[in-house]
């Protein structure tokens, strides 16, 4: 058979293969075979490659409306399979598939106001690090070499000698060198503490870190910016704070801070440990290059968790980063 013979053949042959293909993958195989890299088509363009200048002019118009019959035929039935439906396959009949309405972690929601409320007063939203090193966490934070936090059952220390930070204080440490005063900082991000998990206790939270250094600052100032940021992120006007002294060693005085809510009922309507802070202690700010005659200042740690525990009533704190949808579906909407 000659290459004109063949051309024919295979345009007559192949376009009634591929009108006829049954499903997609039938008219697959006829589009590799026909119209592949190894296919017939390929075949008889290498043969008419090696053909007499006869057969060259006398075949290359007939080639080129095979090329185009073959494709266009295998548009045509690709185009009629992918329009056409298998009325069997669906049931109408069936309800329509429920669609959740997403949301934002609650987390995440009380992060942003935390953020928004301080913004407001002033403060930059700032981060760091979680994979810190030994002298931000722990030394200028006049944290000892032999006090109990820096021990392997409190802390996550890596082979680098490095660790993951504990709490969000150390980008209090990191400010001070490259900063002068005044500052006022807030931050908000993940810490990593070495405790067995229970309904009030997680190895992994998140913590809201401020602090503020200027001149001529007391507790006054501190208990002023945490009665607003309180008050705003739980929405009650009627929120009481009490300061309990404690020992924190990078603050002087330290403070325990309990909150209360006189309208509230069950856990709230009683004190509850919100917080520590403090005065940040002298020492801490000369070894940040920051004169404590001239200077004052005070910090802040709190856990958001807890925070958002107390305005969403939630009892168990591994509802945060558990896998069970059903309490964080509650949030949405």
């Amino acid at each position: 058979m000659d290459l004109a013979a063949q051309l024919e053949a295979l345009r007559d042959d192949g376009a009634a293969r591929l009108t006829a293909a049954a499903d997609a993958d039938a008219l697959e195989q006829a589009r590799i075979e026909l119209l592949g890299r190894n296919g017939a088509l390929k075949d008889l363009k290498d043969a008419f490659k090696t053909a007499s200048p006869e057969d060259k002019r006398s075949c290359g118009r007939l080639l080129g409306e095979v090329d185009q019959a073959l494709k266009a035929a295998y548009e045509a039935r690709d185009k009629s399979l992918q329009g056409a439906v298998d009325s069997s396959a669906i049931d109408i009949t069936l309800p329509g598939e429920d669609r959740r309405a997403g949301s934002i972690h609650p987390i995440s929601q009380v992060a942003w106001e935390v953020e928004q409320v301080f913004s407001s007063m002033g403060f930059d939203v700032v981060d760091g690090p979680h994979i810190e090193e030994d002298e931000f966490n722990f030394t200028r934070l006049n944290i000892p070499p032999d006090h109990p936090a820096r021990d392997s059952q409190d802390t996550f220390w890596l082979s680098t000698g490095k660790l993951l930070r504990t709490h969000t204080s150390s980008v209090q440490s990191r400010t001070y060198p490259d900063t002068q005063p005044p500052i006022r900082k807030v931050v908000v991000g993940k810490v990593f503490r070495y405790e067995e998990v229970d309904a009030t206790h997680d190895n992994t939270f998140t913590q809201v870190e401020g602090f503020l250094v200027d001149e001529q600052i007391t507790v006054a100032h501190l208990v002023g910016t945490l009665q607003t940021m309180i008050k705003a992120v739980l929405r009650r006007d009627d929120v009481e704070i009490r300061l309990r002294p404690s020992f924190f060693p990078f603050v002087e005085p330290g403070f325990e801070v309990d909150v209360r809510s006189t309208s509230a009922t069950g856990r709230f309507s009683n004190w509850v440990e919100l917080l520590g802070c403090g005065m940040i202690h002298p020492k801490v700010l000369k070894m940040g290059g920051i004169d404590p005659e001239r200077y004052q200042g005070f910090a802040f740690g709190l856990g958001l968790e807890r925070l958002a525990m107390i305005r969403h009533g939630i009892e168990d704190i591994r509802l945060f980063n558990g896998a069970d949808l059903r309490g964080l579906r509650q949030f949405a909407g």
